[in-house]
């Protein structure tokens, strides 16, 4: 035995001396791949008259970034940012709507942090179509942001907690500008541009807003504002002017409620009661039953039961779904940017094919990278060239570059409140030799030609350089205007009187004729198959990154539950307006660092961002 002992000791030893624990690591994953394969993840029950717990967490996207497998471990420290896809909630509420299992929809907005203004339209209009089948809709949240309500809106009863409040306020566009701290740093911004209203380059060379670009923000911010509240005032039965006169006298509303939002909400009918959780948790027990546990209602949410009813198999006549999200860049990049090499191999991808009968662009992007729209435009372009119909479906934004990509389409699908336009172009190109001078330091030298360092930022641009880079920005908006006109079937001088950088609503869009047809995604889809003449017999195929396989099972293992039995005890609280205002300080900043085109040339809409 103690021969035994000393073997087993001297292994010990000898797997320490050579790294025991990477060793350790390699069996941990053994048993992992070994569990993983004795164990493989069970589909959700459906519990028969559950409740369907719709609890969108994050920020509403069109595609979400993949999980980190190992997120479950450490969901204190993880970084990534919680997002919630659109086609998951209108697909989940699409299937509930006919299923005799599900008797009734619980809407939680509490953990969303945010969604353009057509996404949360979608939602609104998903969650009326459920109501059609006559089931009953409830709004169980503690309090309502300006873009939760309207989704909240359309319940046949809102609770909201007495804590809570509902803040409607309007849509506003007031963007930082930073002329003086560049002039007291001594930077020379150097600003190439073509377009009255484009207003991208106004923060920096200004302190304030342009009028022309307060003409364009008002009009577009206003009818934003105009389809939110006949939204919700034909959803809540409230008179036409109602959620306006009510805001104008929130003041005196406010002293009779005591400073008591919750009961300002109450009072002014935009909720129907005042409950804690425990309250309406027991009422919707005694309506729709109990769980399992007894402890709350009989319910499933909503990913549980997509995962329970996703039974479909991608066959013949795909619709390919190319989405091009965020800023347009060169390169490879994820889902939360479009990036010019990894959205063109999706679409020769999709075009190479023999299954695609057609492709949907669907796009939410402020644009960016003129060379890179440009990249993305030709290959879709060669799409259509084999004879494969494409028709864009836009977002709640696709302006600029973002409809750079889109313009020769052969359809193009927005919603009233898609953002588009903003047919404009630019280059920046800050130089510091007044900031080095402030320091006593200066530069020297010779070149070979007059263009020989001409864009040494530690260097005033010569007026060739000038001339030069201004030449390429108006050839480029040049270029725009002819996409356009020869995508839209218009005249060159139509589409400049309608361009000029300037931001449009859908609905606007489509009278100027800068998009063909007002509808969502669906109908996006549904006439790319018109088009291929596959209306009766065609899939629906998103193209994007897939997961690895590994961290797949990972995933499955460590996250594995089947379905839900109470409505979640947790939910990351939403950030306060200091932290939101650094937030967005910081996504702006990134915004500008992941801008990278080789020419300079940029079409971007900031103004475009609306939440």
């Amino acid at each position: 035995m103690k021969g035994l002992w000393n073997i087993i000791k001297a292994m010990g030893n000898f797997i320490i001396g050579l790294g025991g624990f990477t060793i350790g690591i390699f069996v941990i994953v053994d048993l992992i791949i070994a569990l993983g394969a004795r164990n493989p993840q069970q589909r959700p029950g459906i519990p028969d008259g559950a409740v369907l717990v719709l609890w969108p967490e994050g920020q509403i996207v069109e595609i979400t970034e993949l999980p980190d497998p190992f997120a479950a471990l450490y969901d204190d420290f993880s970084r990534q940012p919680v997002q919630t896809s659109i086609h998951d909630i209108t697909t989940a509420l699409k299937r509930a709507k006919d299923d005799d299992r599900i008797s009734a929809l619980a809407l939680v907005t509490d953990s969303m942090a945010g969604a353009g203004p057509s996404h949360i339209h979608t939602i609104a209009a998903a969650v009326r179509d459920f109501k059609s089948s006559g089931k009953k809709v409830y709004s169980l949240s503690s309090g309502y942001s300006q873009s939760d309500y309207m989704i909240a809106a359309e319940a046949d009863k809102i609770y909201m907690n007495s804590q809570g409040n509902v803040l409607l306020t309007g849509y506003g566009s007031c963007p930082m500008y930073f002329k003086s701290l560049l002039d007291k740093i001594g930077a020379t911004v150097n600003v190439f541009r073509v377009g009255t209203f484009k207003s991208a380059v106004e923060p920096f060379i200004r302190d304030d807003m342009s009028d022309a670009a307060k003409e364009a923000n008002n009009e577009f911010l206003g009818a934003l504002w105009q389809q939110y509240q006949s939204s919700v005032t034909e959803a809540r039965g409230f008179e036409p002017d109602k959620i306006s006169s009510d805001i104008e006298a929130i003041s005196d509303q406010l002293k009779s409620a005591n400073g008591d939002f919750a009961m300002l909400a109450l009072n002014n009918g935009l909720v129907d009661e005042l409950a804690p959780r425990a309250k309406w948790r027991d009422e919707l027990m005694e309506e729709f039953g109990a769980n399992r546990y007894g402890n709350s209602f009989k319910q499933i949410d909503f990913q549980s039961y997509l995962a329970a009813t996703n039974d479909r198999q991608n066959g013949n006549n795909q619709i390919a779904v190319i989405t091009a999200q965020g800023e347009i860049v060169m390169g490879d990049g994820p889902v939360s940017v479009t990036a010019a090499e990894t959205i063109v191999s999706y679409i020769r991808s999709a075009r190479n094919n023999s299954s695609t009968a057609a492709i949907v662009l669907r796009v939410d992007s402020p644009g960016g990278s003129s060379f890179a729209s440009e990249l993305i435009r030709q290959e879709l372009e060669a799409a259509q060239n084999q004879g494969i119909k494409v028709i864009a479906s836009f977002g709640p934004v696709a302006a600029s570059g973002g409809y750079w990509i889109a313009a020769t389409a052969d359809e193009i699908w927005a919603a009233p409140s898609s953002i588009t336009g903003s047919i404009g172009i630019f280059g920046i190109i800050p130089t510091y030799e007044n900031t080095l001078d402030k320091i006593g330091v200066s530069t020297d030298g010779v070149g070979t030609t007059p263009l020989a360092g001409a864009f040494n930022v530690t260097r005033p641009l010569s007026d060739l350089t000038k001339d030069v880079i201004q030449q390429s920005i108006e050839s480029g908006y040049g270029q725009f205007l002819s996409l356009v006109a020869k995508g839209r079937n218009m005249t060159v001088e139509d589409v400049d009187k309608i361009a000029q950088g300037r931001v449009w609503v859908g609905a606007k869009a489509k009278e100027l004729g800068l998009v063909d047809h007002l509808g969502g995604f669906d109908e996006a889809v549904a006439a790319a198959a018109r088009a291929a003449g596959v209306e009766d017999n065609h899939s629906v195929v998103f193209y994007r990154e897939q997961p690895d396989q590994f961290d797949q099972m990972i995933a499955n293992i460590l996250n594995s539950s089947v379905g839900t039995d109470e409505l979640k005890r947790f939910n990351a609280p939403s950030p306060s307006p200091i932290i939101k205002a650094a937030m967005s300080v910081l996504d702006d900043s990134k915004f500008l660092a992941n801008l990278n085109d080789p020419l300079g040339r940029y079409l971007i809409c900031f103004e475009c961002k609306v939440r």
